[in-house]
């Protein structure tokens, strides 16, 4: 059966619900769909239990829930996986371009270094470049570097270091390429090829049982983790979620957990810059965290005050989980407590079997978490029904005395967290045993308080990529135009869904002091010369013969011409697209020229007159091509469609509505990005998540680089800049004004 037999060494607490059965039964005030509210006081506790027992009974009947897919041995991970990375293949410390390496050590290093490190990650390719062409959420996986199988392979070293993976699922993607099989198999499949474990469904609350049964037929049980949490009717295939909690002082019961208490959630707050309300939570329903850090490029780093936090929590749950205790059947949540105003804490009773057959042994397992800035002190515990088992306190790894009064007394730091284990085992820290040796290491970690760590959250600069200089022209070569010196102000907002300034989101130019969506300066912009047209596949194929090149990796390399070996022949004046930010630069730098820095870029497409469109102010379909929204790429007008009137007042054309276009990359530690311009003349339809628009030319978007076979897009491409005077630097053409 679901629920194991209560011991009877707990009776005391059976006697505390007998007692409250006479009051009311209510609601919790506060519950939500993923929590169940604690009580309102100590007092309460008992009444607290027995309505939230009751909640469980009548649900698990309601639903016909039997917990059976616990038993399945390819899922017994997913009860113990407490730190949960969400992160992305393109992470610097994950993937090396310059080596075209993944570097799975370097990745997992640096998290065991500075929080403990994870049990799984959940690796996202897709958005918030899903969208940009018609390349489905399946194919984004797919053309990561190495494909399918590379990714195996990765997926087996992070195996190798008891990591599991999960990939994303977004059901949203309903207007990319069709694969003309349903999701769930088209899922499956991806996830039996690459080994991985289970997905994340994407602001899915529930998730249909399809995406459960359709792996199995492939011979593989996976994790399905909907990112709102899970439901009664579908807790019998989801073995995990996300939570997106509330945090009153008193902890709130996971619903989830309390209707199996092997299911596992994983708290998600992923612009939180103190996790301490998250770690509290998930603690004390001996549950996860999800240490998301990269997001969407906005790097939402971990302080040193949450990583010490974070190693704390998770080598205990870690060490009992295996063990069990966090997956009892008995759990007792707002377990009573000397301190029961701001201390509360979490019993987790374990009964096993001895080994020689003998009368079963009990242990218990009590997390507590302190809400209150100030240490809690003295007494905290009262064991007076066991006064047979041996008390330790397993956060700062000592032993612990019961007192004349019958309680434990120890120190719990504001805002931080304590752990008592009672057991029948005597041992001291350092001792052989796997409880002494836990022990030590816990004497170890939380040697230094907490509150000796920095909370301090700082940003995570970037830095403009230089781009290579080219030769000084006097005049313009064949094909381009001149941009004039001049007076420019600059201008222009990111469009990207989400993220604001407060955790640097875009991008940083080199007069700002941390990454920010808006940017404005005044530029002194020097001559330049800048193609007229994107380059077409017409002058790429010249260049191909005349060059050699010829690339290492093929995989969507030129996707729209025959065999990869020349466009149709309707295509010569079409510009150029399925090529990678570093195979465009070496066409300009074959050639030597490079490509435009965003600012040259709006320069020549705007002037001096500050228009949001080429031509003026008012938009004008005439003018640039119609934007397509099907399940499939149209493909890009030829450069000259729209000539005179998409002409910038320079004379630059095709700037708009054709293709989106190569600028300035910018990058920090973790990630690099491409900053576009102009928009496509395609964008999916059916969902706001798609990669967005920025027509005008105030507005920019931000495509994010990994490798070319991931960073080729069928709306992408680019026209090349030289240079006519000396006064261009590498990472900015232009002097700062204001």
């Amino acid at each position: 059966g679901l629920r194991r037999a209560m011991p009877v060494c707990w009776h005391v607490l059976a006697l505390a619900v007998a007692l409250a059965a006479a009051r009311p039964v209510r609601e919790q005030d506060g519950d939500n769909r993923e929590q169940l509210s604690g009580p309102d006081s100590p007092a309460d506790f008992a009444t607290l239990l027995k309505t939230i027992r009751e909640w469980r009974h009548t649900t698990i009947a309601q639903v016909h829930y039997n917990g059976s897919i616990y038993d399945e041995p390819q899922l017994r991970w997913t009860q113990t996986t407490f730190i949960q990375a969400q992160m992305h293949p393109y992470d610097l410390f994950f993937y090396n371009p310059d080596t075209h390496e993944y570097t799975v050590s370097k990745y997992l290093e640096d998290v065991r270094s500075r929080y403990g490190g994870v049990d799984s990650l959940l690796i996202w390719p897709t958005y918030t470049n899903l969208g940009i062409d018609d390349r489905n959420q399946f194919d984004m996986i797919a053309c990561l570097p190495g494909g399918l199988a590379g990714l195996a392979a990765v997926v087996d070293e992070l195996h190798a270091n008891d990591v599991k993976v999960l990939w994303p699922y977004n059901p949203w993607d309903q207007g990319t390429r069709d694969t003309g099989v349903p999701d769930p198999e088209s899922l499956g499949h991806t996830i039996v090829t690459t080994h991985g474990d289970g997905f994340n469904g994407d602001t899915m609350n529930t998730i249909p049982e399809a995406f459960y049964t359709a792996p199995i037929a492939m011979g593989k049980h996976i994790a399905l983790e909907p990112e709102g949490g899970g439901s009664a009717d579908t807790a019998s295939w989801d073995t995990l979620g996300w939570g997106y909690w509330n945090y009153p002082i008193a902890p709130m019961v996971d619903r989830w957990k309390w209707l199996d208490t092997r299911r596992l959630t994983n708290v998600c707050n992923r612009w939180a810059k103190d996790h301490t309300n998250d770690l509290q939570a998930a603690y004390f329903n001996g549950d996860g965290f999800e240490s998301w850090e990269n997001v969407w490029g906005c790097w939402n780093g971990i302080t040193p005050h949450d990583g010490a936090a974070i190693r704390r929590v998770a080598t205990i749950l870690r060490h009992f989980g295996a063990l069990g205790f966090t997956q009892s059947a008995d759990w007792i949540p707002h377990y009573p407590v000397v301190n029961g105003a701001t201390v509360f804490a979490s019993l987790f009773p374990l009964a096993t079997a001895a080994a020689d057959g003998a009368a079963s042994r009990t242990e218990a397992l009590w997390l507590f978490v302190n809400r209150a800035a100030v240490d809690s002190t003295g007494s905290q515990l009262n064991v007076r029904e066991f006064p047979e088992l041996n008390y330790y306190d397993c956060y700062h790894g000592t032993p612990l005395t019961i007192l004349p009064d019958g309680t434990v007394a120890m120190e719990i730091e504001g805002l931080a967290y304590g752990c008592v284990i009672a057991t029948p085992n005597v041992t001291s820290p350092g001792a052989p045993d796997a409880l002494g040796q836990f022990l030590q290491t816990m004497a170890a970690i939380t040697a230094i308080p907490l509150q000796n760590y920095s909370a301090v959250w700082e940003y995570l600069p970037q830095q403009m990529a230089p781009m290579p200089s080219t030769p000084i022209a006097s005049s313009p070569p064949p094909g381009m135009i001149d941009v004039p010196a001049g007076t420019f102000h600059f201008e222009v907002a990111g469009v990207e869904i989400e993220g604001d300034d407060a955790h640097g989101v875009d991008v940083q130019y080199p007069w700002e002091a941390h990454p920010q969506r808006e940017h404005s300066r005044t530029l002194r912009m020097p001559r330049f010369f800048i193609d007229k047209f994107p380059v077409t596949n017409e002058a790429f194929k010249k260049y191909l013969d005349q060059s050699g090149y010829k690339p290492v990796d093929t995989h969507n390399y030129l996707r729209n011409w025959v065999n990869n070996g020349s466009y149709l022949p309707d295509a010569a004046r079409k510009p150029v697209v399925w090529l990678s930010y570093r195979e465009a630069q070496a066409y300009c730098t074959y050639y030597g020229k490079r490509l435009p820095h965003e600012t040259e870029w709006q320069y020549a497409a705007q002037g001096t007159t500050g228009y949001l469109y080429p031509w003026g102010n008012e938009l004008d379909q005439s003018r640039f091509p119609v934007t397509e929204h099907g399940r499939t790429l149209p493909g890009p007008a030829d450069v000259d469609a729209f000539v005179p009137g998409g002409d910038s007042v320079f004379g630059m054309s095709d700037v708009i509505g054709n293709i989106w276009q190569y600028t300035d990359v910018f990058a920090d530690i973790h990630t690099r990005a491409v900053i576009v311009r102009g928009s496509s003349n395609y964008r999916p339809a059916g969902s706001q998540w798609y990669f967005p628009s920025a027509l005008e030319l105030n507005k920019h978007n931000k495509y994010f680089l990994m490798d070319d076979s991931y960073d080729r897009a069928g709306t992408l491409g680019f026209r090349c800049m030289q240079e006519a005077a000396l006064n261009c630097s590498k990472t900015l053409c232009g002097t700062v004004l204001d």
